[in-house]
């Protein structure tokens, strides 16, 4: 078992314990347990498959670092006939089938550190909008535009799903997913010199 102290660190900026586990304590700390029907309270269920990320109501606050989240994620089958056979996870966001999905990048092992074996692996995937979705602006359940002008939408957006080995014919539905946005800088720039220009007197 590891130290408490392994998966939080005290951040001085926001003043509090922050959730920053090794990739293997995620799976033997959270994972595992979670599997086992012993979760842990720090990491709850999630859809992430329901909306684009900037539209889920992420947990505001300082226990997670600045634009980063973590998720337990009941992943579903798609095969090119019907969802809930194959091998492959959905990926398409649910409520719009043009709004976007989560394109699979990199994939590895995951190690334990003190005994070395791979307890699980880890996916890299990136949000990417449809073309559909370039040329016609979609609605979000409450009429708002789901794209430019929606805080978040320009953004880039990269989820880690964090796994049990795969194993051959076995699904892994249950998953860890860590969401983190990556700031446009283009913007930013841009909201910078508007509130610089605003505050000249």
């Amino acid at each position: 078992m590891y130290e408490y102290n392994d998966m939080y660190e005290y951040n001085d900026e926001d003043g509090g314990i922050q959730f920053q586990p090794y990739d293997d304590e995620l799976i033997n700390e959270y994972l595992i347990p979670k599997l086992e029907g012993k979760p842990r309270g720090e990491i709850t269920m999630k859809d992430v498959y329901s909306k684009e990320p900037w539209l889920l109501d992420h947990p505001m606050g300082s226990f997670f670092k600045k634009n980063e989240w973590y998720y337990f994620v009941t992943r579903t089958q798609l095969s090119k006939k019907k969802i809930g056979c194959g091998k492959k996870a959905k990926r398409k966001i649910t409520r719009d089938n043009n709004s976007g999905s989560w394109k699979a990048n990199a994939k590895g092992d995951i190690k334990d550190k003190e005994t070395k074996m791979v307890i699980g692996e880890h996916q890299t995937l990136a949000f990417v909008k449809s073309s559909v979705n370039n040329k016609k602006k979609q609605k979000s359940g409450d009429g708002t535009s789901c794209d430019v002008g929606v805080p978040g939408s320009e953004n880039s957006w990269i989820m880690t799903e964090y796994m049990l080995p795969e194993i051959e014919d076995k699904f892994r539905e249950l998953v860890i997913c860590k969401i983190h946005v990556i700031e446009n800088s283009n913007k930013k720039k841009k909201d910078d010199r508007h509130e610089a220009s605003t505050s000249i007197v």
